[in-house]
């Protein structure tokens, strides 16, 4: 495992309308831009609960780092389909620092050849709350097409991290390649104790 720190950086007109003295006309009207915005209020909300969604373990809720690709469940495993280029996968939401030394356990399976890479990373924040920029980073081994690994990760943070985030990545063998949907399966656990004197990362049989 290696972690990166990075310094962060410091950083009308409308319509003419003829006016209507016909009252009912008007509450009918009234009455229509009021159910059509509940709609879209409706499937804004949907979209919202849909963009995110938890492990089958109950853990955090995890999103798409990138529309492009895609996301979903099989049991307790994570389906991930990435698109060409950067590392893509999803995260989870915002999490705490443990007070106690915790960490957490992940099955990394790659079933598709056009998969260069895949991996466990963790990114670390100094903010728990609104929009923060992450410092450091933290990868586990990396998993390449036709294997399948599982690693124990420590949630060992760096000095000055409040808050973390824990990301499935993969890099395709092409910029212009689609993988795919079920291209990485994962399982992972929820944080347990720590005991010191262990290394911060080992694979497991």
């Amino acid at each position: 495992m290696r972690t990166n720190v990075r310094r962060p950086a410091h950083e009308c007109a409308t319509a003419s309308h003829e006016l209507r003295t016909d009252t009912r006309a008007f509450a009918d009207y009234v009455s229509r831009v009021r159910k059509t915005g509940a709609t879209v209020l409706f499937v804004v909300a949907a979209m919202a609960v849909l963009s995110l969604s938890s492990s089958a373990e109950g853990g955090p809720p995890y999103r798409r780092t990138t529309p492009r690709g895609s996301f979903g469940e099989d049991g307790p495993e994570l389906l991930v389909g990435v698109p060409g280029g950067r590392a893509w996968g999803i995260e989870s939401a915002l999490l705490p620092v443990p007070a106690e030394r915790t960490g957490f356990r992940a099955t990394v399976e790659v079933r598709d050849p056009e998969v260069r890479e895949a991996f466990v990373r963790v990114a670390w924040y100094d903010r728990a709350t609104g929009r923060p920029r992450q410092f450091a980073l933290t990868d586990a081994t990396f998993v390449h097409a036709g294997e399948t690994t599982s690693v124990v990760v420590a949630l060992d943070p760096p000095a000055g991290a409040i808050a973390y985030r824990l990301r499935v990545l993969a890099r395709l063998r092409s910029p212009a390649a689609l993988s795919a949907s079920d291209a990485v399966r994962v399982a992972l656990s929820s944080p347990f104790s720590w005991l010191a004197g262990f290394p911060p990362i080992r694979l497991l049989p």
